[in-house]
């Protein structure tokens, strides 16, 4: 090396002493070990949801993260030129940075979501963990055009009464004011505008063996909402002309009270016609001797919702938004949605979980669950799907579907009284795979040797010892 160059490393070295020195490297170590602990904390009181947004995916943790490659970098410049004995070391520095960097890869360009697929159904839609709030206006009430589309993190920035979050609207502004991170809703139905709201009924059918009592709320006057208890369905809205080869009962909201038909499966004409009011009780003619009882009718209702405050996640919490608009109050839940009216318009806002389109439509044509010997607890499970240019695949719990850059994962499934009715997978793109599988051969290739270089000293010190004692001898 030049004198020249060799006075320049020297200088370069004396203004790098200290991102070298080990004081830093303790620093490093000792904050990486507190913040994993208290990640390690937050994911067993919360979830992991929880430790990523408050604990790992904030500055400190990037900022530790930026140190530990400068002090890589650092340490390796401080012992160049590098001699054959530095390998090991070398490699063992290159790895790590070089797996840091995978990481940094998929966390900013990779996907990490679930997609929900019904038996026989098909989804193309794979839901993340990123939240969405999207607004829809309409002028006549039928045709709607997004006016906005923003990611929100109201779990690391929640707004409030003081600091609200404003969305600008052609009357007025909708202000989110609440965020609960952990909900359980319950459904209630409040009187609506007249105009606006459709009619909302609460109804119960019973005989000895069924008591059914549920709400039907109509999207808007004159739209048909039905609820289906298996022998019979229920519809609030506009009666057919002819029966529709079913068991039905529709009822037409009027001013005073609802007017009812009842179809019956095989027959060609109405069973039964009339009209009721709140606290009438009728007998629709079935087979089944049911009684139907009008509990409560809102000529014009809406739903909005209770929500119980927990401190803690559980698999019936959610996460809600409370806004204020026109005066007004309204919890939305996550994926879920409001209507806000006003005299000329009406706007549609959805709070949820970012969608991502993934390419190619994913069809679940059948699913297989298997329990432990006398219990309902699953053992295994596993899905056929079938994938274009690939035909039918089976995902199971130990096999993933691995196809177009993205790996499916067997997650968990949806039952309904007791029989799965969907498969839920879990959907990953890693574009910094491969740099972590990298990082990680030359990480072990520095471990391998740097044992080597030590049974090498070894054998140095004793043939050095044997010749030591000849020559003592």
């Amino acid at each position: 090396m030049k004198k020249a160059d060799s006075s320049l490393l020297s200088t370069i070295k004396k203004y790098n002493r200290p991102l070298a020195s080990l004081k830093l490297a303790v620093f490093i170590i000792l904050s990486i070990a507190v913040i994993t602990a208290v990640g390690t904390f937050v994911e067993a009181k919360y979830d992991a949801y929880a430790a990523r947004k408050l604990v790992y995916d904030t500055w400190f943790m990037y900022t530790i993260m930026g140190l530990l490659v400068i002090n890589l970098l650092a340490v390796m410049l401080d012992r160049f030129p590098w001699r054959k004995r530095h390998a090991a070391f070398v490699l063992a520095h290159i790895g790590i940075i070089i797996l840091l960097a995978g990481a940094y890869l998929t966390m900013e360009f990779g996907l990490d979501g679930s997609m929900r697929v019904g038996i026989g159904e098909t989804n193309n839609f794979v839901q993340t963990s990123e939240t969405d709030l999207v607004v829809y206006t309409s002028f006549d009430g039928d045709r709607y055009s997004k006016t906005l589309e923003q990611e929100v993190d109201f779990f690391r920035n929640p707004p409030s009464e003081k600091k609200p979050y404003v969305i600008p609207a052609y009357e007025g502004e909708i202000r989110i004011v609440d965020y609960k991170k952990y909900v359980i809703p319950s459904k209630k139905v409040l009187p609506g505008d007249d105009g606006k709201n459709g009619a909302g009924l609460r109804f119960q059918l019973q005989n000895p063996n069924v008591n059914v009592i549920e709400w039907l709320v109509q999207k808007k006057p004159n739209n048909l909402t039905s609820h289906n208890f298996g022998p019979a369905q229920i519809h609030l809205g506009p009666a057919p002309e002819k029966p529709r080869g079913a068991n039905e009962i529709f009822l037409t909201p009027e001013k005073d009270g609802l007017r009812y038909v009842v179809f019956q499966k095989d027959s060609e004409k109405p069973l039964k016609k009339g009209f009721v009011k709140e606290g009438d009780v009728f007998d629709p003619g079935f087979k089944m001797a049911l009684s139907f009882r009008v509990l409560r009718y809102l000529p014009t209702a809406k739903e909005d919702w209770d929500i119980q405050t927990l401190e803690r996640p559980t698999p019936m919490t959610t996460a809600a938004i409370k806004i204020i608009f026109d005066g007004k109050e309204n919890w939305v839940l996550l994926n879920d949605m409001v209507k806000l009216f006003t005299t000329n318009s009406v706007y549609l806002l959805t709070y949820g979980n970012r969608r991502i389109d993934i390419g190619f439509p994913l069809k679940l044509n059948k699913f297989q669950v298997s329990h432990y010997q006398g219990t309902m607890r699953a053992m295994a499970y596993e899905s056929l799907v079938q994938v274009p240019d690939l035909g039918e695949h089976v995902i199971s719990m130990n096999e993933p579907l691995k196809y177009k850059g993205l790996t499916i994962y067997q997650a968990s499934f949806q039952e309904d009284n007791g029989q799965p009715v969907a498969s839920v997978f879990s959907v990953n793109h890693d574009p910094g795979r491969f740099l972590k599988y990298l990082g990680s051969l030359i990480i072990s290739l520095g471990t391998i040797l740097l044992m080597w270089f030590k049974h090498l000293d070894f054998k140095i010190a004793r043939k050095s010892q044997k010749n030591d004692d000849g020559v003592n001898s």
